[in-house]
């Protein structure tokens, strides 16, 4: 009886159409349903990387965090009821501190380990903790400007660093597919934005204490849901194919090397330039090796990663991953060149014949070099 006489009180002090209600209600259950499916799957089948199981912690808090409704509902004739409210909007930032270290994660994977979540979390557990005793007003605005303050740090921080990542990665890999960081570069500009349209939302509006509450704030918590829905399953999708480079054992390989190699950085191009690198690459096919690495290759050749990288990037004026990729492109050129229509193979199969992993990543190699897709050129040709 006591949930049925405040569910009569909300319908008259909100004076609203019931079906903004239910829709708000199906949304936010749906979205918390999403966040504990996408938790449970990332602790039982994605766990290889630390960073995976950053992210499973992350959608668990924001799965708590849409809790708040029920909370705030139970607590609505009650004269603490815009103290509870403000504490569940406060929770929100500290949901946020765990994406933020979910993100540092995927960027600097097994450099910061676990104590660096309660460094993220730590001010936002302790602003909830000053206000819930203090109740001054003045702890709520002090964390929306320490969030954005934070928060822009990383944005920059964060984007120079994937940069500086992908660069390493083209110095490295033939293939960069399930490496690269581009995605979460564009993923930290959306997960700013969002923050910073949710910032200014909860300044600019009422809290949820159900007393100043008004349609456009119940579309808005609508479309809030909308997003947490599309950019976590987009964090999901990403997170569960991304993949760890590092060089540091190479490097260390490197070490031992330069041990029995007398070469100086000086004088490394002389030593490749006799050997005709090029010619070794197209006899042997190293290329049409999916998972070459600039390591790899320069086993195979004989010589020092360090070496080859230079050579690559002061004599070829070319990535590792482009010197590589060129081959590849020759190799699909000359499968298309020799088409046989009486035993036609599909471009995916040419693709996957001249050392691509994906026939994404050959279409877009292909028309970058050739300013034609693959399958016109072979129309071309015919």
């Amino acid at each position: 009886m006591r949930v049925y006489h405040k569910l009569l009180v909300l319908l008259q002090i909100m004076n609203l159409d019931f079906f903004y209600i239910i829709l708000l209600c199906f949304a936010s259950g749906f979205t918390l349903c999403l966040l504990g499916v996408y938790c449970i799957q990332l602790f039982r089948k994605h766990k290889k990387y630390q960073f995976q199981q950053n992210l499973a912690i992350a959608f668990a808090l924001a799965a708590v965090g849409f809790f708040n409704y029920l909370i705030v509902f139970a607590c609505l004739d009650q004269p603490f009821s815009k103290h509870v409210n403000t504490l569940m909007v406060m929770y929100d930032f500290f949901v946020v501190g765990g994406y933020m270290y979910f993100i540092v994660s995927v960027v600097f994977p097994n450099r910061f380990g676990r104590i660096y979540l309660l460094l993220f979390e730590s001010p936002y557990l302790i602003a909830m903790v000053i206000y819930a005793v203090t109740r001054s007003t003045i702890i709520y605005p002090i964390e929306v400007v320490y969030t954005f303050v934070v928060s822009t740090y990383l944005l920059v921080w964060l984007l120079l660093s994937i940069r500086k990542h992908d660069k390493m990665l083209l110095d490295n890999l033939g293939d960069i597919e399930h490496f690269d960081l581009r995605w979460s570069a564009l993923l930290v500009i959306f997960v700013y934005l969002v923050q910073l349209f949710y910032e200014l939302e909860c300044i600019l509006l009422p809290g949820w204490d159900f007393q100043n509450i008004s349609k456009s704030m119940l579309i808005s918590d609508i479309l809030w849901c909308g997003v947490t829905v599309f950019y976590t399953s987009l964090i999901y999708s990403k997170t569960t194919r991304q993949k760890n480079f590092s060089v540091q054992a190479q490097d260390k390989q490197d070490l031992d090397e330069s041990d029995q190699q007398p070469q100086s950085p000086d004088n490394y191009y002389k030593v490749l330039a006799n050997t005709d690198v090029d010619l070794k690459i197209k006899e042997k096919k190293y290329y049409l090796d999916t998972t070459l690495t600039l390591q790899k290759l320069a086993t195979q050749l004989g010589t020092n990663r360090q070496y080859l990288s230079n050579y690559i990037n002061r004599e070829k004026q070319k990535t590792f991953y482009e010197y590589i990729n060129d081959f590849r492109l020759e190799e699909a050129k000359s499968l298309l060149d020799g088409y046989d229509e009486q035993n036609p193979q599909s471009m995916e199969s040419i693709a996957s014949l001249s050392g691509f992993n994906s026939y994404s990543t050959f279409l877009r190699s292909f028309v970058k070099k050739y300013d034609i897709s693959p399958s016109k050129y072979l129309k071309s040709k015919q």
